[in-house]
């Protein structure tokens, strides 16, 4: 059995949207159809109802079984490796914008430092979809300011932080959300960690994110305090953000919202054996 053509259909399985799938293995559509067709003319039997693209009871079997079997693969793969007498090869990182640019550089220093034939690369994205990435293989490791919710991950806490309120320097006091629910505020993307965070912090201190007047949506932090700092509106960002930005004299802290954010690396549970994922792991917990 063609190992691929088995992660093609569980795909289709669970996204239930040829689309969807062509896009994540970066093949056409017709491309993840034709392998759906091959796999059932290998096994002799339909898999899939076409219509609702739901399995059939030969389809829920396979289904079942090729979990097992791509893990069994992937372990296979691993211990193989395992015989190199050093890593080498590129480990792909991904992160939200917080881990990025204030948790990882020293992190990813003492890792080259330890393993230097590895190769990094680190992308930026929202913490949604840096989980995302990592389901589709398509990232080996990410760091993200929430904690996964699927079987299919497994996390490792690796800092602590807490939301900040701020505002321009010449800003008035805040007190509670009554001072700044008609207040312009600056929002982050809806799949960004802190944004999720920053919602239940609002919940906490009496009052929801829906009724501040948003002006406008970025994708990172930087643009936020950029924005606050040119006068146009308020926002909620880390502390690790925001404690260097007043440093500098660019923004002013107006209140702590009542809610602990966690940031964590998060993997695979295919992959957790992997020697470049095993040894970073390993490496956070010295």
């Amino acid at each position: 059995m063609n190992l691929k053509r088995l992660k093609t259909f569980m795909l289709v399985i669970e996204h239930k949207n040829f689309s969807t799938v062509a896009e994540i293995l970066n093949i056409s559509q017709p491309g993840v159809s034709k392998q759906i067709k091959t796999l059932e003319k290998e096994l002799g039997t339909s898999l899939l109802h076409r219509d609702s693209l739901i399995p059939t009871e030969a389809g829920r079997i396979v289904c079942k079984r090729g979990k097992s079997l791509l893990c069994s693969w992937k372990q296979l793969e691993e211990e193989c490796q395992a015989f190199q007498t050093s890593l080498t090869g590129l480990v792909k990182i991904g992160a939200s914008s917080i881990p990025s640019t204030y948790i990882l550089p020293p992190i990813l220093r003492n890792y080259l430092n330890a393993y230097p034939q590895l190769e990094i690369s680190l992308s930026v994205h929202e913490s949604d979809e840096v989980l995302e990435l990592i389901q589709t293989e398509k990232l080996d490791l990410g760091f993200v300011g929430c904690q996964p919710q699927s079987t299919e991950l497994m996390s490792y806490l690796i800092a602590e932080d807490k939301l900040l309120l701020i505002g321009p320097n010449d800003s008035e006091k805040v007190d509670s959300y009554e001072d700044i629910k008609d207040l312009p505020f600056i929002f982050r993307s809806g799949r960004s960690g802190t944004w999720k965070a920053a919602k239940k912090g609002l919940l906490q201190w009496g009052g929801a994110i829906e009724e501040l007047n948003c002006i406008a949506t970025v994708h990172s932090t930087e643009s936020v305090i950029t924005m606050v700092e040119s006068g146009l509106g308020y926002s909620i960002v880390s502390d690790m953000a925001a404690s260097l930005a007043t440093k500098y004299n660019r923004i002013k802290i107006l209140a702590e919202l009542p809610v602990d954010r966690k940031f964590y690396c998060v993997y695979s549970t295919y992959k957790q054996q992997q020697p470049g994922i095993k040894a970073f792991i390993d490496l956070l917990r010295v």
